[in-house]
């Protein structure tokens, strides 16, 4: 199948045309109706979607675990400065058994 640049130039100059004049044309019978109505100012509405609610939610809560992460950094921070950090050598062993059998599963 062979798809022609010329043609597809054509319809997509008239299209630009023609949503072009639809919007000039909207713009004037916004206008027209704004001053028919004696109002002067517009009012703006914002709706915001069910994606953007959710992503503020995840964007919230990323930002109490930040908060909750910083805490415990300054609590350790604290603890070897002050030389009362203990290290678990049983936790740090479970967890380097459990990556390498991570990695080599």
């Amino acid at each position: 199948m062979k798809i022609s640049d010329a043609n597809s130039k054509v319809q997509m100059d008239a299209y630009l045309n023609q949503t072009q004049a639809a919007r000039s044309q909207g713009k004037v019978q916004e206008e027209q109706a704004t001053q028919a109505a004696g109002q002067t100012a517009k009012k703006d509405k914002v709706e915001l979607s069910d994606g953007s609610r959710l992503l503020n939610k995840i964007e919230q809560a990323s930002a109490a675990e930040q908060s909750a992460r910083t805490d415990k950094i300054r609590q350790i921070k604290e603890q070897i400065e002050a030389g009362t950090y203990k290290v678990d050598a049983s936790k740090i062993a479970d967890s380097m058994l459990k990556d390498l059998i991570k990695d080599l599963g």
